[in-house]
């Protein structure tokens, strides 16, 4: 059958599947006309009809069940040999699990995924988001390659002797309020006494799960809203309705109508944020770190 191309064979795979003309012509982006006149060319390389036509769409004869497993089948191998002449010119891909805590999960993570599919694009990722002390567990256990933790005060120091760590920017605490806030329009870092009477929005989890407070060393801070996502207190911090520590990793995705204010507080140490991997790490998996490493920037004109 030399007449049946690789064009009509997807066509007849997609009409079987989809039990239309109409259905097939929008899986594949094709107009109606153009699937017509490939499955017309298919029902002539066969000898005989492959669809019967009736008002509510067209169903397979014989024929055409038997012409739509072949597609499938060749359609298929052939996928699979453009993936082999790929990975022949280019490499095999080489699949990472990376994990990292909510915050980190939300910004640092994701550009340094970006930067390093920059130098090595035959990457592909499995992401996972869990606590520090989860994440150090998941990559002694081998069900991890790369995790982003955080460590320091007020939270639980995960075991990692045996393993490679990292420093990583963004351990610094911040403080959103809204734009229109006179905190807002301080010049330098903000007083943490300044920030004593203020309503707060903090985070909400499960019992054992940290989450961000109010500001650490602050004594009875008046608590307005607990939410359990980053962009419910981005919401409530925007509305006006208090404001929220946010770790310095999440800069580059804070809203633009929240403004971000360093902290003036001798008693506040900050807190590490680091990236872990086994000792016989891959060269991919440094890569990974390294681009963790990249200082980011604030692009909201903070």
């Amino acid at each position: 059958m030399p007449e049946l191309s690789i064009s009509a064979l997807r066509v007849v795979r997609a009409v079987a599947a989809h039990g239309s003309l109409s259905g097939a012509a929008r899986a594949l982006g094709y107009s109606q006309p153009a699937i017509s006149r490939q499955v017309s060319a298919a029902e002539k390389a066969a000898g005989q009809p492959l669809f019967i036509r009736g008002s509510r769409g067209v169903r397979t004869t014989r024929a055409g069940e038997l012409v739509a497993r072949f597609a499938t089948e060749t359609l298929t191998s052939l996928d699979r040999l453009d993936e082999r002449l790929d990975e022949l010119a280019h490499g095999p891909e080489v699949r990472v699990r990376v994990g990292a805590f909510p915050a980190a999960n939300a910004a640092l993570l994701p550009f340094a995924l970006a930067r390093a599919l920059k130098q090595q694009p035959r990457m592909t990722f499995a992401l996972t988001e869990a606590s520090s002390p989860q994440l150090v567990h998941q990559v002694i256990s081998k069900r991890l390659d790369v995790a982003v933790v955080a460590s320091g005060p007020g939270l639980p120091q995960p075991a990692m002797e045996g393993l490679r760590t990292a420093p990583l920017p963004g351990g610094e605490l911040m403080v959103g309020v809204p734009r229109g806030h006179p905190l807002a329009a301080m010049e330098g870092a903000c007083p943490v006494r300044e920030l004593a009477r203020a309503p707060w929005i903090v985070g909400k989890g499960s019992r054992d799960e940290p989450q961000f407070g109010a500001w650490p060393t602050l004594t009875d801070p008046l608590i307005a809203f607990r939410t359990r996502a980053w962009h419910s207190r981005f919401g409530l911090v925007a509305a006006g309705l208090g404001i929220c520590v946010i770790p310095g990793i999440l800069a580059p995705v804070v809203p633009q109508n929240i403004a971000l204010l360093r902290v003036d507080d001798p008693n506040w140490r900050g807190r590490d944020i680091l990236a872990v991997t086994r000792n016989e790490g891959l060269e991919t998996h440094e890569i990974i770190v390294r681009a963790l490493q990249e200082p980011f920037e604030d692009q909201r004109g903070n």
